[in-house]
């Protein structure tokens, strides 16, 4: 149920857990991005993505929540939240990961002290995205336009209904225009701008570097928003508009094709390919995770046992 709150009634800027900032998006939204230019700032530290599942406990409270971030804060640097932030001087702490749009409702009960920013990408490029990196999240063009459909209307829902607490950004007006955009998101959070979050990718970061992520470890590339282009074809960029067109407006995007409708045999087998090679996908990228985190766990009780 969204809150009945309709105006923030505190600034950010208090440590102690209770000053959180929560990045929404899509998959291949910009999350990360946005991320690594709030902790750039010196008062903002994002933790960037943790087990979601995990830490939104059917039923669990706000301390609850809290105290799950707080331990997988602890279990990647070591410290949790209020220490981190000690030690970096910092003062407001808060979470990026693309899969909070699950979790909109357990997420009010931080209000009135969160904000909420919600980044929005070109549904071309997400779905291009999703299927080049074969994560079972889009398997197809309409598949995928679907799954930014369902989630960018949760989100659209969610900013309607608590106005001031939520700030949307576009990933395109963030890469072209970036110190228009870092002021914008500086006055919502009510943080003083500062010229080092341009200047993300040469800060310390708090992401592990992958081959999903190394945009970000470098400057804005302006070929990035347009990339979808080239990549698509005429007629999957036709599927996904004709899934997307509802939204598209009022995300800020236009149309590229005519109203399409595409036939049921076409649907069904769209459905049919991402339930067969979506499923073979997560269960590959699964396996993959959870090798790299037993790697992780070992090479961290190794380094605390050397110390």
């Amino acid at each position: 149920m969204l809150s009945n709150i309709t105006s923030p009634q505190r600034a950010l800027g208090t440590s102690d857990m209770h000053s959180p900032i929560f990045l929404i998006g899509t998959q291949r939204s910009g999350t990360t991005l946005l991320g690594r230019m709030l902790s750039a700032h010196s008062a903002v530290f994002i933790k960037n993505e943790l087990p979601v599942r995990l830490v939104f406990e059917p039923g669990a409270g706000r301390d609850r929540i809290q105290a799950n971030i707080d331990r997988f804060v602890r279990e990647r640097f070591g410290q949790g939240i209020n220490e981190l932030l000690a030690a970096e001087g910092k003062s407001v702490w808060g979470l990026k990961d693309p899969e909070l749009t699950r979790y909109l409702d357990a997420l009010e009960q931080f209000l009135p002290e969160a904000r909420f920013i919600v980044i929005t990408r070109d549904p071309r490029a997400v779905v291009n995205s999703y299927m080049e990196n074969k994560w079972g999240l889009g398997t197809n063009a309409y598949t995928g336009a679907l799954r930014w459909k369902q989630e960018v209307s949760r989100q659209l829902s969610f900013e309607a209904a608590l106005p001031g607490y939520v700030l949307r950004v576009r990933y395109e007006d963030l890469v072209l225009d970036q110190e228009t955009h870092l002021r914008r998101i500086c006055r919502f959070l009510e943080l003083p701008f500062e010229a080092e979050m341009m200047g993300y990718y040469q800060s310390k970061s708090f992401v592990s570097k992958n081959r999903e992520n190394k945009n970000t470890f470098k400057a804005p590339d302006a070929a990035l928003t347009t990339k979808w282009r080239r990549k698509l074809t005429p007629h999957q960029i036709r599927v996904i508009d004709s899934v997307v067109r509802p939204l598209l407006g009022e995300t800020g995007y236009d149309d590229e094709s005519d109203p399409y409708c595409p036939p049921p045999w076409l649907v069904f087998w769209y459905r049919l390919h991402q339930r067969v090679l979506g499923e073979i996908q997560i269960q590959y990228q699964w396996r993959v995770r959870r090798w790299l985190r037993l790697i992780r766990r070992r090479y961290q009780s190794a380094r605390s046992a050397s110390v």
